[in-house]
């Protein structure tokens, strides 16, 4: 397990925001803003296990922690494709205890091995711990 992957496991909760790049307003990008938040998901880790709750669907579903060279994935099944959340670095704070991760997130429709990241069309963002005390 490397370092990135124990500071997610050591945050137990953690809150990710995700603009779509392709959905990104034309003035937004002329202006210089930061996209608008299209997709808000908190994830519940518990080891390698854990729970997802997304803002585009109702309820809890189960995920999984994988680790790849130096990129953490958190991976939920959904039907024969997968949504992947990938943790790609430490923007704030030391890598052993970050307290913002940058992130991408795909909808991968072969559920085959992971694909190189970035995943082509993946939405950009970041996330960050629920409780900042517990770090």
């Amino acid at each position: 397990m490397n370092a990135l992957a124990g500071a997610a496991l050591a945050a137990g909760e953690l809150i990710c925001e995700f603009s779509d790049g392709y959905r990104r307003s034309l003035v937004a990008a002329l202006a210089g803003e930061r996209p608008a938040t299209e997709l808000v998901l908190i994830y519940t880790l518990a080891g390698e296990r854990g729970e997802v709750l997304s803002s585009r669907s109702a309820g809890k579903r189960a995920m999984h922690l994988q680790v790849d060279g130096e990129a953490v994935h958190l991976v939920q099944a959904d039907g024969a494709s997968r949504r992947v959340t990938s943790l790609t670095g430490c923007e704030r704070g030391e890598e052993a205890s970050c307290t913002r991760f940058s992130a991408r997130h795909a909808w991968i429709v072969d559920a085959g091995a992971l694909p190189a990241l970035p995943v082509p069309g993946s939405a950009a963002g970041a996330c960050e711990p629920w409780r900042m005390e517990s770090q």
